[in-house]
């Protein structure tokens, strides 16, 4: 198991009295109650993380034990070999401290996602879709900046010296964020009232989706730069839509094909005709052969998936399926009327039933 930073956690330096760290505790469990963060998942997390901090380091018992274990090595701790993985994760830390770490100031924000259902019909044939959601955007009245109009301009975290990271303890230690500036580096002076000095929050985001003709359930679109806002001058995040095709009650795509099943009575499939089959642009008819087997397939060419090879559409093929109805005391007399017409008349069979007879 990793070793956990209770001090980066809580944002307080090492050596910090117990007063301090319960005041810590107080203001940053304010702050990050899950309550007030409705829809950020990573809010209950932060929230247990410095709970958990608080516990170890408001016991003076448990946080002596604790100073004891920050001092040796991780393997050391958790009573793992080191291995080649760990002597480069030592050796990463040395060079870190050698060369300085990266400044974290800017951040980027992260990505909305949204699931979007749309019919079949939709999706094989290509539309512009409406959604509407509620989502972290730009503070208006501080443009994003988290600072309060005409506030102070927010100033490096004291704790990290602006690289939004600690060190656990010792010279071979892992970093972790710091807990006093969230790992951003920054601190607002003036935060923004509305915000909180987040620089953004939760709104009714509207915007248009284009589904490209022949996009199959679980494709993703990804509309760039519109997720949540970045902070402190970082990138947006983008908005990624996956497609959940709804299915439909009489076709279903095979790749570049539509298939569906018409259904006919024994006396349609014997005389033929004209029925209706639906499509994907609306019914047309189809002829259906004198003597039509169940399981015959017919094709209704380009009615299928657009765009295949060489810009072809596809087709869709439908299958004939002959309804055998129920039997009953009337039907069994018509059926040895024609029965006895059929072997009167044995071209009326086809080859197969005419060798069987």
């Amino acid at each position: 198991m990793a070793f956990q930073d209770h001090y980066a956690a809580l944002g307080v330096p090492s050596d910090a009295p117990q007063d301090e760290i319960k005041r810590a505790y107080r203001r940053l469990a304010l702050a990050t109650h899950p309550d007030r963060h409705p829809g950020d998942p990573d809010a209950e997390s932060r929230f247990r993380a410095i709970s958990t901090a608080y516990t170890v380091l408001g016991d003076p018992v448990a946080r002596a034990k604790y100073d004891t274990q920050r001092l040796l090595p991780e393997a050391l701790v958790s009573g793992q070999p080191v291995t080649m993985q760990s002597a480069r994760d030592l050796l990463a830390a040395v060079v870190g401290d050698l060369f300085g770490r990266q400044r974290r100031e800017r951040r980027r924000g992260r990505d909305v996602r949204y699931t979007l259902t749309v019919d079949l019909a939709e999706a094989v044939l290509g539309g512009t879709h409406d959604i509407s959601f509620e989502a972290l955007g730009t503070c208006n009245p501080c443009t994003g900046t988290g600072t309060r109009p005409n506030g102070r301009a927010p100033v490096t975290c004291p704790l990290c010296q602006g690289r939004g990271e600690v060190k656990s303890g010792g010279l071979l230690r892992r970093y972790s964020p710091c807990g006093r500036c969230a790992g951003v580096g920054m601190i607002q002076q003036d935060p923004c009232p509305i915000c909180s000095g987040r620089g953004s929050r939760r709104e009714k985001r509207s915007f248009s989706v284009r589904v490209p003709a022949g996009t199959e359930s679980g494709a993703e679109r990804v509309v760039e730069d519109q997720g949540e806002p970045g902070q402190y001058g970082g990138p947006p995040g983008h908005l990624r839509v996956t497609i959940n095709v709804r299915p439909h009650p009489w076709l279903r795509r095979d790749g570049g094909d539509i298939l569906g099943d018409v259904y006919v009575s024994v006396t349609e499939a014997a005389r033929g005709g004209r029925v209706p089959v639906p499509t994907l642009t609306g019914p047309v008819t189809v002829e259906i052969p004198p003597g039509v087997a169940s399981g015959t397939k017919l094709r209704l060419r380009g009615k299928g998936v657009p765009g295949g090879e060489a810009g072809k559409a596809g087709d869709q093929i439908v299958s004939v399926i002959v309804e055998i109805p129920r039997a009953s005391a009337g039907l069994a007399d018509a059926l040895d009327a024609l029965e006895r017409a059929i072997q009167a008349d044995p071209q009326a069979l086809p080859k197969r039933s005419a060798q069987r007879s």
